[in-house]
């Protein structure tokens, strides 16, 4: 007896002291001296769920059921142990006798309806749960969980009335927390809000009350309280990198980009594998057009979850707005092959390649998106555009007619339909679809003008100028539309009309090379030498590749006989164009005014040899070479 006693008082001690090991030895040497003593084996079992040896404690219990079935805690003790094996549905089993042998065993009731839930039989675990709480009315954890089996019911109703009855009971913080999350639910944002401030004035510091108090003020529109709300639960915990990122979420909703940018930085910082931490950085990094940074955050988001495919998307788009267009579409292409049926990745590689110039690339892409959503008009649209950049006027027609009839009431696409058909000289239904187009936008500025080019390739003069007039009276502005009044007046000869309208467009936009060109142009018309040869100059000051404007400023400054200026003019074009035969004429002719014959037959015969049908080249180049020998040069 005494050795009995000794290893039950040192199995108890090491218990307490949480040396498990030799607390199970002295339980196993008091069970060999008295083997049918249930209370040992409980006590055992305890021990050995400790050192997290469930398989060892189920067989333990096991043998105390078969020895005394009619002992309620020893089912429970078993289901408990089944639990925690994952065991559910025998575990289930267990509790339910354990309600059996014993009717009013809360404990067991409650354990039941945690089983059953995770069957997710919900209906049973709502009764269990039921008997529980009515069984033992203050029970938090059996209130809570009901309320949770309810809510996964979509009873939101029923569980706010659990909830309401445990805050009447004094039911303490979370009775308040669990009420305000149920109302939150049903979207009554405002008692959420009242019921998570009371369980933050009961306990105090509690983060979890605080982020859900925020989540509801957000939800209220009141964000920036929101925001102060999320800093005073950081402060109480502020290594919880989820929380980080809601406050920098918030921040984002208030366009305080560069505050959010810290607040994913911290989140970043303690969750550095996080994609979306990565992913919400290069967003607000991107807002502040802080584009290489954004790129880098962004790029580590996709690396860390490559089916995150906002993160693909907002790099590509960054990529874009830099005009990095070849990576935009690796980007595309990555993605395309983690979600190779996702119309709007093809679509957007479709962007990318046009962008590069590679039209037949992304008409491919293009028709890839639209063979997993046909509906898609956007891609009908740009299909239709790239297909009219390769000139494949036909086949873009189809595709911007099937864009116009999934998008009737879009004016760009429509505009672009009607551009098409201008483009293919079916003039007269290009006019159609414009009028079609300006009947739901009839104050669109560049329908406008669409219509007068339309007309003005009809020869219909009068209409096309009204149109033009109507395009720049929506808009004074519209360089576009001057430029097309100054062209009609010009080809009509109306060269004073055209040079108002030149001068508008001038005054608008003095960038406009071919403003100052066409203006050159109509004053060379008018003979006025010395403005056009100056209007010819400012034109090829702002783009020396113009080739109209070069032939304009030689004609002015041949008819001014300012040849030493018509030389360095030549020379000019021919740094940019060296086999120029026209440059090499007049380069010749300069320099014969001038005497310079030798040079002057050198040049002429580089213009012969430029354009070798040339007839008048050679003409002059005889003029030249007899002047050579009569003066013995």
């Amino acid at each position: 007896m005494r050795d009995f006693d000794g290893w039950c008082e040192r199995a108890r001690a090491w218990l307490r002291q949480g040396r498990y090991r030799e607390a199970e030895l002295a339980y196993r040497e008091a069970i060999g001296l008295r083997p049918d003593d249930v209370k040992l084996r409980l006590d055992l079992a305890l021990v050995l769920r400790r050192q997290r040896r469930s398989a060892d404690a189920e067989a333990i219990l096991r043998e105390v059921v078969e020895l005394r079935p009619d002992l309620a805690s020893a089912h429970a003790e078993l289901g408990a142990v089944l639990f925690e094996l994952g065991r559910y549905r025998e575990a289930a089993t267990t509790f339910r006798e354990a309600t059996r042998v014993r009717p009013d065993f809360a404990r067991a009731h409650l354990n039941l309806g945690l089983a059953l839930e995770r069957l997710e039989d919900y209906t049973g675990a709502e009764q269990a749960l039921g008997e529980a709480l009515r069984l033992r009315p203050d029970d938090p954890l059996a209130r809570a969980n009901l309320g949770t089996v309810l809510r996964r019911q979509r009873r939101s109703g029923d569980a706010e009335a659990v909830y309401r009855d445990g805050v009447m009971r004094g039911g303490g913080v979370q009775s308040h927390v669990d009420l305000g999350r149920t109302l939150f639910e049903q979207r009554r944002y405002a008692e959420a809000v009242a019921a998570f401030r009371e369980a933050i004035r009961l306990r105090g510091a509690d983060g979890k009350a605080h982020i859900a108090l925020a989540r509801a003020l957000e939800r209220l529109g009141q964000v920036q309280e929101a925001i102060a709300v999320y800093r005073e639960a950081l402060g109480l915990r502020p290594d919880d990198a989820e929380l980080h990122r809601r406050l920098g979420l918030a921040l984002r909703r208030r366009r305080r980009y560069a505050e959010a940018a810290a607040a994913f930085r911290d989140a970043i910082r303690l969750r550095r594998d996080s994609a979306l931490n990565h992913y919400y950085l290069g967003e607000a990094l991107e807002r502040q057009g802080l584009y290489d940074a954004a790129i880098a955050a962004l790029r580590e988001a996709v690396r860390l979850r490559p089916e995150l495919l906002r993160g693909h998307l907002l790099l590509g788009q960054t990529l874009r707005r830099q005009g990095r267009w070849g990576e935009e579409a690796a980007v595309y292409a990555a993605a395309i092959t983690i979600q190779p049926r996702d119309p709007g990745l093809h679509a957007a590689r479709g962007h990318a390649l046009g962008a590069l110039g590679d039209y037949e690339g992304a008409v491919a892409a293009f028709r890839q998106a639209l063979s997993f959503d046909a509906t898609a008009g956007d891609a009908h649209y740009e299909l239709g555009v790239a297909l009219g950049r390769q000139g494949k006027h036909a086949e873009a027609e189809a595709a911007l007619r099937a864009a116009v009839a999934l998008r009737p009431d879009d004016i760009k696409v429509r505009a672009n339909f009607a551009l098409g058909l201008g483009r293919q000289g079916r003039h007269a239904e290009a006019e159609a679809a414009y009028r079609e187009a300006l009947a739901f936008r009839p104050d669109h500025h560049a329908l406008h003008r669409g219509l007068g080019v339309s007309l003005y390739w009809q020869g219909r003069y009068v209409e096309a100028q009204a149109a033009f007039v109507e395009a720049i009276r929506l808009k004074p502005d519209y360089v576009r539309a001057h430029m097309d009044v100054g062209e009609m007046f010009a080809e009509q000869r109306r060269y004073a009309d055209a040079e108002v309208a030149y001068r508008r467009a001038v005054a608008l936009k003095p960038e406009a090379a071919r403003a100052h060109a066409a203006l050159g142009a109509v004053l060379l018309a008018q003979e006025r030498w010395d403005e056009a040869a100056d209007a010819c100059r400012e034109a090829l000051r702002l783009d020396v590749d113009l080739g109209r404007a070069h032939l304009d400023l030689w004609t002015a400054l041949e008819a001014r006989e300012r040849f030493a200026e018509l030389e360095a003019a030549a020379r000019l074009a021919l740094e940019r164009q060296p086999d120029h035969a026209e440059a090499h004429a007049r380069l010749g002719r300069a320099l014969f005014t001038q005497q310079r014959y030798g040079e002057a037959v050198e040049a002429y015969r580089r213009a012969v040899g430029s354009d070798p049908g040339g007839v008048r080249w050679r003409e002059e180049l005889s003029e030249v070479l007899r002047a050579a020998n009569l003066s013995g040069g």
